[in-house]
């Protein structure tokens, strides 16, 4: 059996960890590079499993490929970008809101329902 191929968030990771060590990021972060004046954000490594990240890696790949050496390059402008990142907040935020409720909270109301009578 041939030895697995990096799939592309490992690919990813280890193109960030790549990265000369004066402009390496804070622990648990990495350097993305967007737009035509190269922009560069530094993005929390959790984003990199949410689907819009993802989708914005495989349009990399497919523009750039994964051949080159040196920071990650996404092929979008930068407010773009931000409202990605916004918006992966923003769902990263609700989902600890719902977290936090108490879980009879989720539960909609309705008709009682009688156990074991006929």
């Amino acid at each position: 059996m041939k030895g697995r191929r990096p799939g592309l968030i490992t690919k990813t990771l280890d193109r960030c960890r790549s990265t000369p060590v004066r402009q390496k990021p804070a622990e648990g972060c990495f350097s993305v590079y967007v737009g035509a004046g190269r922009q560069r954000f530094v993005v929390r490594t959790e984003c990199l499993n949410h689907p819009l990240f993802r989708t914005l890696l495989e349009e990399a790949e497919e523009e750039f490929g994964y051949a080159a050496t040196g920071p990650l390059e996404l092929p979008c402008d930068a407010d773009t970008f931000a409202r990605v990142l916004e918006q992966i907040e923003e769902e990263k935020q609700r989902a600890a809101g719902l977290a936090r409720r108490n879980s009879y909270g989720l539960l909609g109301t309705s008709q009682p329902i009688t156990v074991g009578r006929s």
